[in-house]
């Protein structure tokens, strides 16, 4: 992929205006598997549930399994047998409390066939949020909860949260080790083909190595943020290289997107704050290019937002930076557009943009040999269908 970046094709997913999509992995033939939920309640749209989708390399859906309401798939990888993917359960809509929906994890063929599916009891209201493929099976990662009293004789329960991962065998989903760890927000886990894993929380980039023993944890606490969180990880360009999304906020006048790249020792090699100046920023994701970085990010504004996606050489030089947008419309395609007002020579916004109570990201990035799917989800608050929408780009 280029530093500047062409689309391809847009392609909106689903007839729903409540379809939201959490994440996305490569096929290994040019396509995408994607996994999310459409979202129920007063504004029910055609359908409810989970679902895992396959799309082929020009964005037509080719299959797609669904799931009851209380499943909540939140990631998905591949494996040699086919995608497998980790969720959660939502207590609210089965009438039970969260000690008795456990995090789960299904396996599938290629053809979408469910090969298997588990759930994983530990704790109480238990969440996967991220998993990898490793050599022997895969791991998924989130979180895992416990009620204690608050004192010894006290009938107050107090709800915490650790950091939680799970190794499990492809094969048929049997547990091969299970640890938790300080911390309460595992939100994104890498393991580069091999079955040594690294995971983000939090400020903190934490190692684990194949047995799930705590290797090491470092803090990467930004210089101009003291509400600093590292949201995404993805393998950089050497191995044991990572490529971090994230924020660096001081509740001030400036609350910057982070880049963040460091090496296999834990050490930076590239710090990038990119955003517009005034507002509050947010590094949504983040992979590796042809020879640099690309971000996905989005500025909170008043009543609205503008996603955008940013690309930096290998030595973090600005190569391009453009707003994604959607014109109204209920099958108007996203675009990407350049900004036509700027203050000081920094990008502020395209033409006719932002449009207030109009709220969207990219919150998803996939590389791919050849170029790089992008997932626009519309967050919008309204009733509006029109501004509640998902859709899979291509980029080159």
């Amino acid at each position: 992929m280029r530093h500047t970046v062409t689309e391809e094709w847009w392609q909106r997913l689903g007839g729903e205006r409540e379809r939201v999509i959490t994440d996305g992995s490569p096929t290994g033939d040019g396509g995408l598997y994607v996994v999310g939920w459409i979202e129920t309640g007063p504004r029910r749209g055609d359908g409810q549930g989970g679902f895992l989708t396959r799309m082929d390399t020009v964005g037509t859906v080719t299959w797609e399994f669904s799931w009851s309401d209380t499943r909540r798939p939140r990631a998905v990888t591949v494996t040699p047998t086919g995608p497998v993917v980790a969720g959660k359960t939502s207590a609210a809509e089965t009438g039970r409390s969260d000690e008795e929906t456990p995090a789960w994890i299904a396996s599938f063929t290629t053809d979408g066939d469910r090969r298997w599916e588990h759930g994983y009891p530990n704790g109480d209201g238990d969440s996967f949020e991220t998993v990898v493929a490793t050599p022997d099976g895969v791991v998924a990662g989130g979180s895992t909860g416990k009620y204690t009293k608050r004192t010894p004789d006290s009938w107050e329960r107090v709800y915490g949260t650790r950091d939680w991962l799970l190794a499990v065998d492809i094969e048929d989903g049997t547990e091969r080790w299970s640890e938790s760890y300080y911390g309460n927000d595992c939100t994104s886990l890498v393991a580069d083909g091999t079955d040594e894993l690294r995971y983000v929380g939090g400020s903190r980039v934490v190692w684990i190595a194949s047995d799930g023993t705590e290797e090491r944890s470092q803090y990467y606490d930004a210089e101009t943020g003291s509400s600093d969180t590292l949201d995404s990880i993805a393998p950089g360009h050497r191995a044991g290289d990572s490529v971090i999304a994230g924020k660096a906020w001081e509740d001030q006048e400036w609350n910057p997107a982070r880049l963040l790249v460091i090496d296999a020792d834990g050490e930076i090699v590239l710090e990038r704050f990119p955003g517009l100046p005034g507002w509050s920023n947010f590094g949504k994701d983040a992979v590796t290019n042809e020879d640099g970085y690309l971000l996905s990010g989005t500025t909170l504004l008043d009543n609205c937002s503008l996603p955008w996606l940013t690309c930096f050489t290998e030595f973090g030089d600005p190569m391009d930076f453009r707003f994604v947008v959607r014109d109204p419309g209920p099958t108007t395609d996203p675009a990407l557009r350049i900004a036509d007002h700027k203050s000081g020579g920094i990008p502020i916004s395209p033409e006719g943009y932002p449009v207030t109570g109009r709220h969207a990201a990219v919150d998803v990035l996939v590389s791919t040999q050849d170029g790089l799917f992008v997932v626009y989800n519309e967050h919008d608050k309204s009733q509006s269908p029109e501004q509640r929408k998902t859709w899979i780009g291509y980029l080159t």
